[in-house]
């Protein structure tokens, strides 16, 4: 597409560009001009109309636009209320000198290719592209090198933050006032281009660009700081303090007085896979008054204290190194409520590794296929919609790439007229390597289009917008199907891309409505059309036993359908009183709590428009125990131990985190349920397994448990270790389908076959158990037996079924 082509189909968008900003026809053009960029660098297909492929690239603009803003309104606060405080002082200008010098070291002494990729883009205003074809190199790598480059020059930078922003203050620079791609860096360029630097770098650039380059003023970071908004507005710095904390996913928010106006909440970013603090993480929480960017110290801790208190979103979680929590704009799961005078703490916000996942494409017989094209088509969160990582990578002659991506994503390998698909499962995660198998299918180019409307049928913008594979089974064998997100325009319609034939769940939600669900929609369909009304509000609050108030927690409201229970609404609460309102259809629905270091709370039945509703969780019980190699090679860390239990929530805040072992391999598990449990254990390199025959008490103890896993041989694929009858079961309306049997298990031995429907567990209905109930009666000692009833050619069969050691 050529530049022309770009600014026609653009001039008939300049209305949703207007209605996108709000300072009138300066900003609408500025955005156009951005889109513009955008789409000559990264131009559609030529077989899709242009004009609505030119409108979600504007709205995608816009809020990438917005989410920058609101972390450059912190650092302005901090940078303009830090000049008024110094004043003309001499020793202040002096400071902005020095901070110069610095910042013009940081520059030179950045490495190649580097820094003379920097340059062009951000000094000479080439495009990727422009800069690809004079480096002879992909516009991929172009790409890379300028995020690497930036990088490490925040990197040189952060050691001398907040001082090295202010100097920019007194110049009126661009780079701290007006919004621009890499605002920060641009307006460091441009202030080194004042004061004279523009002839040192420019005579580098053209004359020296072999030449090693001169030693920069560097200094090692010594410690790290959380950024927030403090009483006054302003933005303050807290030295770390090392503590020790309960291990992750145990600790339990408290609440307290504190002096501050707007309140507080606090906690700590946590690597998921160690438990381990994250230091220098950014959140970014966005409120009525804008956006405000917290980050994280060295042991992981954050704090936000707004100026004033009210409603706030986590809209972005982010580290390099880890995977963006960064979910549609104004669509984020994860609400804090903020009151005067109180501070909520003890917040745990979890980041999980970008961990090196290596991808081979081969034909039928296994051959690898080299220049095959690859694209992550989804995850089924879809909570890297603002700040993604690569989506699209080309095999080399081993038919290789490396990508990072979030459990569950699916990717779609092309070369010529053969496509393959592949889901980043379980199994991929312990080894590593996911293998896409190329075949004879047909391209994945259907859509499903329609409007979201509210209850007297006008548009509704901005609302999310998702097409979840489902309908009747498509055989186990059948490839990965990925979720497709879409967000409405302001005339409330959208399209969802790259799905196949089959049948979807057609999803539309936003804040303070009533979901809207449709089902069995086919790919290919036109003119959906889904009604969000204001619903019903179910509302309420979480305590303890004791009645106290929790004031962080997961709520997940539920359906039930027989055997099966459908997640309607899963959000993370923090709110001091622990209260909370969710709008839903009309209906019955089961309400769960499940907050940090307390057992869930018991599921409590009500309609909706149902107020004043009282959530209680218990202490639970704690499970100690130790995780070893059963080689006798000893104690194994962070390996993950987890409830057997459905899930919910954010990534960023799960209901259900489990905890990793120490370095010695122990571990507690805290708010554990009464009842039957059981456990999952994995670690990477092992086999995982799940171990049973316990049962807890609200405030007892068990264990301590030693579990040992047993290693992969060189190539294995892994295979779960359980005890358990040997079937996979899945709900089917009264009844649990069984959709395995696994050779070798009591349930094989039965005569227990697929297609069989489970309806009662030791003579307790499967609707009244759920799949989870049902899954954890059957669950216990190996040699002793579960009664089972089958519904098998409309008769009833009862079957007494020993439970055996599996691995599945």
């Amino acid at each position: 597409m050529n530049a022309d082509a770009v600014l026609r189909e653009l001039t008939g968008l300049r209305a949703l560009a207007r209605s996108l900003v709000q300072g009138g026809d300066a900003d609408a053009d500025d955005l156009l001009q951005e889109a513009a960029v955008a789409t000559l660098e990264h131009p559609p297909a030529l077989d899709r109309p242009v004009r609505p492929w030119l409108a979600k690239v504007l709205r995608n603009r816009r809020r990438m636009d917005v989410r920058a803003d609101g972390r450059r309104s912190v650092r302005e606060l901090e940078v303009a209320r830090s000049v008024d405080e110094a004043g003309d002082a001499p020793d202040g200008a002096l400071d902005r000198a020095r901070v110069l010098e610095r910042l013009a070291a940081a520059l030179v002494a950045l490495e190649e290719p580097y820094r003379t990729t920097v340059i062009r883009r951000y000094l000479d205003g080439q495009s990727a592209a422009e800069i690809a074809a004079a480096q002879g190199v992909p516009a991929g790598t172009v790409r890379w090198r300028l995020k690497t480059g930036l990088d490490r020059l925040r990197t040189a930078l952060d050691h001398s933050a907040p001082r090295w922003q202010r100097v920019l203050v007194p110049f009126g620079l661009p780079g701290v006032i007006v919004k621009t791609k890499i605002s920060l860096i641009a307006g460091v360029m441009l202030v080194l281009l004042l004061l004279g630097f523009g002839a040192l770098i420019y005579g580098w650039r053209d004359g020296n660009s072999d030449r090693a380059p001169p030693p920069a003023a560097t200094a090692r970071r010594t410690g790290s700081a959380a950024v927030g908004a403090g009483r006054s507005g302003r933005v303050e710095v807290a030295a770390s303090a090392p503590a020790r904390e309960p291990l992750p996913g145990q600790a339990r928010a408290t609440v307290e007085a504190v002096t501050l106006v707007g309140g507080s909440v606090g906690g700590r970013v946590i690597n998921w896979s160690t438990g381990d603090g994250v230091a220098d993480a950014e959140l970014t929480f966005s409120g009525a008054g804008g956006a405000i960017t917290v980050a994280s110290r060295s042991d992981g801790s954050f704090e936000l204290s707004p100026a004033e208190p009210g409603s706030f979103t986590l809209i972005a979680a982010t580290r390099a190194g880890f995977l963006p929590f960064a979910p549609e704009l104004l669509h984020s799961s994860v609400h804090v409520e903020l009151a005067r005078e109180r501070a909520v703490r003890g917040i745990t916000v979890f980041l999980f590794p970008a961990v090196d996942y290596h991808g081979r494409v081969v034909d039928p017989t296994g051959a690898p296929v080299p220049g095959a094209r690859v694209r992550l088509l989804g995850t089924p969160s879809g909570e890297q919609s603002i700040d993604k990582l690569d989506t699209e990578w080309t095999t080399d002659n081993d038919g290789h790439f490396l990508f990072h991506a979030a459990d569950d994503a699916v990717f779609e390998a092309v070369r010529g007229k053969a496509r393959g698909w592949a889901r980043l499962s379980g199994d991929v995660a312990i080894t590593k390597q996911l293998v896409i198998t190329l075949g004879d299918a047909p391209a994945r180019e259907a859509t499903i289009t329609g409007r979201v409307v509210d209850g007297a049928g006008a548009p509704l913008g901005e609302v999310l917008v998702r097409a979840q594979p489902g309908g009747p089974p498509m055989g186990k064998d059948a490839p990965a199907r990925a979720t497709a997100f879409a967000t409405t325009a302001t005339d409330g319609t959208f399209t969802l891309e790259n799905l196949d034939r089959g049948f979807y769940q057609v999803e539309a939600e936003a804040e303070d409505r009533a979901p809207a669900v449709q089902r069995d929609v086919p790919g290919g369909t036109r003119g959906v059309t889904l009604k969000l009304d204001a619903g019903a509000a179910l509302a309420g609050a979480v305590e303890s036993s004791a009645g106290v108030p929790v004031p962080a927690y997961t709520l997940l409201v539920v359906r039930r359908d027989g055997a099966s229970r459908e997640l309607v609404l899963a959000r993370s609460i923090v709110e001091p009183n622990g209260r909370f309102e969710v709008h839903v259809a009309p209906g019955t629905y089961e309400l769960v709590a499940a907050a940090s270091g307390w057992a869930p709370s018991m599921p409590v039945s009500a309609t909706a428009a149902a107020r004043d509703l009282k959530l209680v969780v218990s202490a639970g019980a704690t499970l100690r125990g130790t995780v070893v190699a059963a080689d006798g090679s000893g104690p194994l860390q962070y390996a993950r131990i987890m409830r057997e239990a459905h899930g919910g929530g954010a990534s960023a805040q799960p209901a259900n985190p489990g905890t990793v072992t120490r370095a010695d391999g122990s571990f507690e598990l805290t708010g554990i349920p009464p009842g039957p449990l059981a456990i999952s254990i994995g670690a990477g390199g092992f086999h995982p397994r799940i171990e049973a025959d316990m049962t807890a008490s609200d405030g007892g103890s068990l264990g301590p448990l030693t579990i040992a896993l047993t290693k992969l041989a060189s190539g294995e694929q892994p295979m779960l270790e359980l005890i358990g009858i040997g079937v996979q079961l899945a709900a089917d309306g009264d009844t649990l389908r069984v959709e395995r049997v696994i050779p070798g298990g009591g349930a094989a031995a039965a005569g227990i076959v697929v297609g069989d429907h489970v309806t009662a567990v030791d003579g307790v209905s499967v609707t009244q158990l759920g799949v989870e109930g049902a899954v954890g009666k059957i669950r216990g000692a190996a040699g002793t037996t579960v009664s089972v009833t089958l519904r098998r050619d409309d008769k009833l069969v009862p079957l007494v079924v020993e439970r055996r050691k599996l691995r599945a």
